[in-house]
């Protein structure tokens, strides 16, 4: 009896542990990820909402991005809330964007894949299964990031040629 509740408390451990981590193969370059995302947009990272001390460090939960274009999709609000990994949701960790910095992101819908407490429908996550945002320099008219490969090879390319390039895909 004794070896049937060792037995099967470690394949409840085996199962449970699956069921919570975030498991996901890099899915592809940026062209292909946006086929898959409800909103594609240019914004500025304006600030940081919500942290979580993870190892005695402040870590970003949420932050605060101003749209700039809307590429695909409809999105009305200037400004929305955008929510980041936790550990276990094959997302990013917002550390990765900087404040005052302007990005090219596909974003998903709030709760996709799972979500924070506080995060509403109405919210936007960016999956890190694959390359769903580029770095933006608008003094250089330019964006940065797996654009368009098929080894992540990261490339820089016009922010115009890009823009023609997302409007010849087929969403």
């Amino acid at each position: 009896m004794k070896e049937l509740l060792l037995i099967a408390g470690f394949f409840f451990l085996q199962t449970t542990g699956k069921t919570h981590a975030c498991s996901c193969d890099y899915q592809g370059s940026f062209i292909k990820m946006t086929q898959y995302s409800s909103l594609v947009a240019v914004v500025k990272v304006t600030k940081y909402l919500t942290f979580k001390d993870i190892y005695n460090t402040k870590t970003p939960m949420s932050m605060e991005v101003e749209i700039i274009e809307v590429l695909k999709g409809k999105e009305s609000r200037k400004t929305v809330t955008v929510w980041g990994d936790i550990g276990n949701l094959c997302r990013p960790y917002l550390s990765e964007f900087k404040e005052r910095q302007h990005y090219m992101i596909a974003f998903n819908s709030g709760g996709f894949g799972g979500k924070h407490p506080d995060e509403k429908s109405s919210d936007y996550s960016i999956s890190g299964c694959g390359c769903y945002w580029l770095t933006v320099d608008f003094e250089k008219s330019i964006v940065k990031g797996d654009i368009d490969s098929q080894d992540r090879i990261i490339t820089t390319l016009s922010l115009s040629e890009l823009k023609t390039k997302l409007a010849q895909t087929t969403f």
